[in-house]
């Protein structure tokens, strides 16, 4: 019915503490026992069951004695659930009485010693990768602490929400484990790092890999900043934004310019038909300009068309105020009507316009705008695109983007890499994921997917360091050369790479996949096809990794079997279909495949956005907590035409693998054109082959594989291999 979960982490010891609620919703007394996979290495601290006379007993069963009783339990009940679990301890209860219409809870604590790596230290809850598994209602409230400085905390798995206690204490929700799966998450507990890399190998090619780099900039006040801001705030004023909108836009317009600090510069263009604004240059920011600009922001009324290029074109064309960040929020609510109307052109002028560098957050509210051209303006200028649906607040939308914009720490962030010996040469990073890394504020993170090889013997330094250098006014040679040099740095070798991190693949697939959808849509504003080599590799990684989206989700259907999805066919689908979708620049459907890219997005996965967390429902309301944003890395989902979320439920993805339901089996990516082609073993349920198999295959970690019932068809070293599970 129910799992709570309380995890207290405290440097390298963690402790559990689970209630398991059961419940009987039969006419007749039932016997429960709870079997409970936990990680290798834990002990029990204390169990316990409700409203049971007799004192419940549990015991602790080591791996090995913990796989026998996985086998003994899958026979008996003749159901391989639990075969996933495989490898992992176990606890076992005694068997209690659970009466019709009622409820027990059991309460478990257990401990576990979490081996530390590189500062890094690892916790995993065990659950089912089954999407069966998703209508238990789970909850995870975690307080993490460290005796030193705390460095990154992130899930590659869940969406988790983080509230720093002290600086050595941070509380950790988990507001939507209705998505399967373990639960895994990471922590740079008391080593000072900033940074930390995983590194997972290529199972072609073991000197080559895939790797996640994940820093988070240092936390500043404002007595701190040495960056000053200069934004340039544009509002939309055309008729189409009267009433409650053009009310929260000079809203969230004062909010802004009261929330600034005093000595930076702020500008306000408003625009219809015409373009005004306040000043033709940026102001200082004093009490008295504060005032002023105020003033002008309330006096916005809505009427008129909407001039976007010449609005655009004022905000880019001037200088930037020198020693500053350069920044443009600007709000649209509707297609360009006056002027230069046309995408492309509006784009060209904008870059050609903007000498100074200025980054350009777009704000896309409601359905009638230009998606695509608001995406494209915010990747040019290394910002981003926020897109405001109907019934949303404007104030709190520019509100929660403009937080993350407090505290400029580096500008023109690059990523690399080096050997830690001078002597020797760099590693190799190939297809990394941001091509182009946004500027880091206080306190925001910055996560880099890619590929990777050659990795020098003697170690390796991933880091993110300044692309230009920064002269704040004011500052002393010693401020100078901190903010210039490379000051976010994780130490990795050869040895670092491990299967236990084979998330990182599918995260850098997906990033990919995204990216190359992206570069597709933007392209395609004159009526340009999509590149067919960018469209193979959509569909091969997408049918490898089993991540679908709203032109791939075709590839997952029952009646499209793996070998005809894997040809041709499945290429002419994808085209067709974004063919058909990228003539949607506006409207729903256009808003649709931008959302879609923001949640499919996984550099934004462990990313920290800044918003308060109120997930009504899930219990976790840490008010001025910071989100993690993981789109449908733990699911795929994907925003129809229409912006109804459509769920896949025929693609089963594991740590390692990803299987297809087609005609009634299971069916194993791996095996690609070659599923169309018979098996060359068939191994029947609880025999001398099938338990061979279990063993083989949780040596690979794939064993999560044969927890499914029925058939399933699998590549295994080379072999189709055809597994006849019981229905």
């Amino acid at each position: 019915k129910a799992v709570d979960v309380d995890v207290r982490i405290t440097d390298t010891l963690a402790t559990t503490e689970m209630k398991v609620t059961v419940e009987n919703h039969g006419s007749s007394t039932t016997q429960a026992q709870l079997v409970l996979p936990v990680p290798a290495g834990a002990t029990i601290r204390t169990f316990g069951i409700d409203g049971i006379g007799e004192e419940p007993t549990a015991q602790l069963l080591p791996r090995e004695e913990a796989t026998r009783r996985y086998h003994e339990i899958v026979r008996s009940m003749v159901d391989p659930g639990l075969l996933e679990f495989v490898g992992s301890a176990l606890i076992q209860s005694s068997v209690f009485p659970v009466n019709p219409g009622e409820s027990r809870t059991m309460t478990i604590v257990y401990e576990q010693s979490l081996d530390a790596h590189k500062g890094r230290v690892e916790y995993v809850l065990p659950r089912s990768a089954s999407l069966a598994s998703s209508a238990v209602q789970w909850s995870i409230d975690i307080e993490v602490e460290s005796s030193g400085a705390m460095g990154p905390v992130f899930s590659p798995s869940h969406p988790i929400v983080t509230k720093p206690v002290t600086d050595r204490l941070m509380r950790v929700g988990v507001p939507m484990l209705s998505e399967p799966g373990p639960f895994r998450m990471y922590a740079m507990l008391g080593s000072g790092q900033e940074a930390t890399a995983l590194l997972y190998p290529d199972a072609d090619d073991p000197d080559s890999g895939y790797f996640m780099f994940v820093a988070d900039a240092p936390t500043i006040d404002k007595t701190q900043q040495q960056i000053k801001r200069e934004i340039t705030i544009v509002i939309d004023r055309s008729g189409s934004m009267g009433g409650e909108k053009i009310i929260q836009a000079r809203e969230s317009a004062k909010q802004i310019v009261q929330g600034m600090a005093m000595g930076e510069f702020v500008r306000v263009i408003d625009y219809a038909g015409d373009v005004r604004s306040f000043s033709d240059q940026p102001v200082e920011l004093t009490p008295d300009s504060i005032k002023q600009v105020v003033a002008y922001i309330e006096n916005i009324q809505a009427r008129g068309g909407t001039n976007l290029h010449g609005a655009l074109v004022e905000a880019l064309r001037s200088d930037a105020t020198p020693d500053t960040l350069p920044m443009v929020l600007f709000l649209t609510d509707g297609l360009a009507t006056v002027g230069v109307t046309g995408e492309s052109a509006i784009r060209k002028d904008a870059q050609a316009s903007n000498a100074s560098g200025k980054r350009v957050f777009t704000f896309g509210v409601g359905y009638d705008v230009n998606a695509p051209l608001l995406d494209g303006i915010a990747m040019d200028t290394k910002a981003e695109s926020t897109f405001v649906l109907p019934n949303e607040d404007v104030e709190i939308k520019v509100g929660q983007v403009f937080d993350k914009l407090d505290g400029p720490v580096m500008i023109d962030p690059a990523f690399g890499a080096h050997a830690s010996d001078s002597s020797q040469a760099g590693p190799t990073l190939f297809e990394v994921e941001p091509r182009e890394l946004g500027d880091l504020f206080s306190g925001s993170r910055v996560v880099v997917l890619g590929r990777y090889s050659e990795l020098p013997d003697g170690g390796s330094n991933f880091w993110v360091g300044p692309n230009r250098l920064f002269c704040g006014t004011g500052m002393t040679p010693e401020q100078m050369e901190s903010m210039n040099k490379p000051r976010l740095e994780a130490a990795v070798d050869a040895s670092d790479a491990t299967i236990k991190h084979a998330f990182v693949a599918r995260l850098w697939a997906q990033q990919r996949i995204n990216a190359l959808i992206n570069e597709i849509r933007l392209a395609s504003a004159d009526g340009t096809p999509p590149n067919k080599e960018l469209v193979d590799e959509i569909v091969r990684l997408s049918l490898e990794h089993g991540i679908m989206s709203e032109y791939t989700a075709f590839l997952a259907d029952e009646s499209m079997d793996l070998a005809r999805a894997s040809s041709f066919t499945g290429t002419v689908q994808v085209v067709d279909g974004m063919i058909d979708s990228n003539r949607d620049r506006s409207g729903a459907a256009g808003v649709s495949q931008a959302e879609n890219r923001k949640n499919q997005d996984s550099s934004m996965a462990m990313k920290v956005v800044q918003e308060q967390a109120d997930q009504d429902g899930d219990g976790y309301a840490y008010t001025g907590g910071q989100v993690q944003s993981t789109g449908n890395i733990t699911s795929n989902t994907y925003y129809d035409s229409s912006m109804r979320q459509v769920r896949v439920q025929t693609v089963q993805r594991g740590l390692q693998g990803t299987l297809y339901r087609k005609n009634g089996q299971w069916v194993d990516a791996q095996l690609g054109e070659s599923a169309a082609e018979e098996p060359q073993q068939t191994i029947e349920f609880d025999t001398e082959s099938y338990w061979a198999l279990v063993d083989d295959l949780t040596k690979q970690d794939r064993q999560w594989v044969l927890s499914n019932r029925g058939e399933i068809y699998l590549m295994n070293r080379g072999q189709r291999v055809l597994v006849k599970n019981p229905q």
